[in-house]
């Protein structure tokens, strides 16, 4: 007869949560709950804890007694040779793998990945390559041979330290055909975006908020349905990444090596795209035109906290953050937390919602500007919609603007991306230079301009006395004063840069933070204006769509309560500093330097003499992709990256690259080391 025994591996240390084996989950502990659990497997003749000798790890050992049929004690970070010990201490022919930082594995999955192991004869067999089951269900069988074997010919310490990455890729020079038979469980359908393991604080949250709502002897699909139900109990560790194992750590570290297949994926699905989607992309900001294509990622697959992961694997700590809208990070979990209770409750409806009114109301005592509020889904739609309502208040056609307002024909008109407007409409808009008060004046003076609508401060602050004097200019002839707050509201200060310089305009929008990433756009003003809404057209089948709106209330409320302005500022002045130590460091001081706001620092480029301009940015953009930092030209700051990692990470990031980059520039043909196809750009929004 064939004996299977049930390993688990348990120690008391753990990085981020140390003694996590015995934390008190329901009416027990972590091992007991998860032993209970096993102890419903039929296919296990025998269940054995394995921890190591050190002093530290006595109760566990101490648990194992109660709680197992045997108890193995070996060394600390050999935990291959641990598994070998544990074999034949326990006469195992075939061997169960459990780690104890999966507590809800389903016993019918453990049943089902012995069987097939028996039916297949592979010596490998598990529900962990091809992944479909939840992070946490993690099974793993191999034989009592395969694991001899491995144990004797595994050399290195992380692998052995891991158990089953060699038995998974054989030597690593010939891990695309292994020498291990493997077979694998997968469920009927994919489930694998959900995590269920025990790692960090927010898991423990999500463990014991579980183990309080279900009965102990639970299938991992009752568990699904739980979370159907009481889809809140998502926000506990939403925002956690997947745990990066030893294989998938030890495949990153060949890839990079072999930058011809590091966005092969990438440059495959891009291939199909393109076919469908014009420039394969929804936002030029985000096309191929950004990257170097060939050498850099084209389509991102997920994002959490302040890192972002591409379809074929690279990490990054994210800089641009879709473009500024992420404010708090990427799945923050008390946003999603709201928009799951709202999805609840439905999405669009057929009439006006209340939560209209309450975010209405958070931003009017918030914006000084705002007396009134109407919400649309992008900047486009509220800058648009304040220059209609600017017509409609004076009677006048003619625009002045001072920044980057969005796509629609009356402000696109004005720069090189303007086939397709009409001359009549283009010719009503005119781009006057930001912080040049003067040439503001003569045009306002001309007393046929509705509106000037400029961004209050971005790329530059405003000078001295001049948002005062545009107040006091469009408030003596009667234009309409909006300011674009898309970009600066919730950055600068809660209530935007008006509040912060003291200066309130008749209109402003705002847009991109004020949900953490959904579609939602506000333009807010006094009432005077804002009720001309009641006869102009701005209505949208979304505008009342209610997860935006839940999502902004609870985005507001995190800035508001982790003081985020503040410590966002805090950090993009230190960052911005530690940077431009380090482009010292490289030599490059005479042609690049982080300046700007402390809440979104830029990096000023100055192109190397007899050098193309196009070429050193896309040089630049390459290296900070192929050493981990998704960067364009500005640090788009959330609060997610106001920690130490998130600091040494772009640090050293930043460094690989610069180092790069300058080596790349002193070559005697820089063209030569661009991997890909250069930079295309838009135009410049904000010159």
């Amino acid at each position: 007869m064939t004996r299977t025994v049930a390993i688990i591996q348990a120690r008391m240390g753990s990085r981020r949560l140390p003694g996590k084996v015995l934390t008190d989950i329901g009416d027990g502990t972590v091992l007991s709950y998860l032993a209970r659990r096993l102890r419903d497997a039929r296919k296990l003749d025998a269940i054995c804890i394995a921890t190591s000798k050190l002093t530290e790890d006595d109760p566990v050992a101490d648990a194992a007694a109660e709680l197992a049929d045997f108890c193995v004690r070996g060394p600390a970070d050999d935990v291959l040779g641990r598994y070998a010990l544990a074999a034949e201490h326990t006469a195992a022919d075939r061997i169960v793998r459990i780690t104890a930082d999966c507590p809800f594995v389903d016993p019918a999955i453990v049943d089902a990945a012995v069987a097939l192991s028996v039916e297949s004869g592979a010596e490998y067999c598990s529900n962990v390559m091809k992944r479909s089951y939840p992070d946490g269900l993690d099974v793993e069988v191999f034989t009592r041979d395969a694991l001899l074997r491995c144990e004797q010919e595994c050399l290195d310490p992380a692998l052995r330290e891991h158990v089953t990455p060699y038995m998974r890729t054989g030597h690593y020079a010939n891990r695309k055909t292994g020498t291990f038979s493997l077979a694998h469980l997968t469920a009927s359908c994919d489930f694998s975006h959900l995590r269920w393991t025990l790692d960090t604080e927010e898991d423990l949250g999500f463990v014991r908020a579980v183990v309080e709502a279900i009965r102990p002897d639970f299938s991992w699909l009752d568990l699904v349905a739980l979370l159907t139900r009481q889809p809140h109990l998502l926000s506990w560790n939403r925002s956690k990444r997947f745990r990066i194992g030893a294989l998938a750590a030890q495949d990153q570290a060949a890839e990079r090596g072999s930058l011809e297949s590091r966005y092969a994926i990438s440059d495959e699905i891009f291939d199909r795209v393109i076919k469908n989607v014009p420039l394969a992309s929804q936002t030029f900001s985000k096309s191929h035109f950004q990257i170097v294509r060939g050498a850099g990622p084209l389509f991102m697959d997920r994002g959490y906290g302040a890192r972002c992961w591409d379809v074929d694997g690279n990490g990054y700590v994210d800089y641009v953050m879709g473009l500024l809208p992420v404010v708090l990070g990427h799945c923050d979990p008390d946003v999603d937390a709201a928009i799951i209770r709202q999805m609840e409750r439905g999405q669009t409806l057929s009439l006006p919602t209340p939560i209209e009114g309450e975010l209405a109301d958070v931003l009017i005592a918030e914006i000084p500007s705002a007396e009134m509020v109407r919400f649309g889904k992008n900047g486009s739609d509220v800058t648009s919609a304040a220059i209609r309502l600017a017509r409609a208040h004076t009677g006048r056609e003619r625009v002045l603007v001072a920044g980057y307002h969005g796509w629609h024909d009356w402000y696109i008109g004005t720069t090189t991306r303007d086939l397709g407007v009409p001359q009549a409409v283009a010719a009503l808009t005119k781009k006057i230079p930001f912080n040049d008060l003067d040439r503001a004046a003569e045009e306002i003076r001309k007393g046929d301009v509705a509106a000037i609508i400029l961004e209050p401060a971005g790329a530059v602050d405003p000078a001295d006395g001049y948002l005062e004097g545009l107040r006091d200019l469009t408030f003596q002839h009667g234009t309409v004063l909006i300011f674009d707050e898309i970009v600066t509201g919730f950055r600068v200060d809660m209530g935007g840069a008006q509040k912060l310089f003291g200066v309130t305009p008749d209109l402003s929008t705002f847009g991109k933070a004020i949900a953490n990433g959904m579609p939602l756009s506000a333009v807010v003003g006094s009432k005077a204006i804002m009720q001309h809404m009641d006869d102009i057209f701005f209505s949208g089948t979304f505008g009342g769509e209610c997860l935006s709106l839940a999502a902004a209330l609870a985005t507001i409320r995190k800035l508001k309560s982790s003081n985020a302005v503040a410590r966002m500022k805090a950090f993009g002045r230190d960052i911005s500093a530690a940077l431009n130590l380090v482009i010292a460091e490289a030599g490059l001081s005479d042609y690049l330097r982080f300046e700007g706001a402390d809440w979104w620092p830029r990096v000023a480029v100055k192109t190397p003499a007899g050098l193309d301009a196009n070429l050193f940015k896309s040089l630049m953009r390459q290296e900070m992709h192929a050493h981990g930092v998704f960067f364009a030209s500005s640090l788009n700051l959330s609060l997610s990256h106001c920690q130490p990692d998130i600091r040494d990470e772009t640090i050293q990031g930043f460094r690989a690259a610069f180092f790069a980059l300058a080596d790349h520039i002193a070559a005697t043909n820089p063209d030569s080391r661009l991997r890909g196809i250069q930079l295309q750009p838009t135009f410049a929004v904000r010159s």
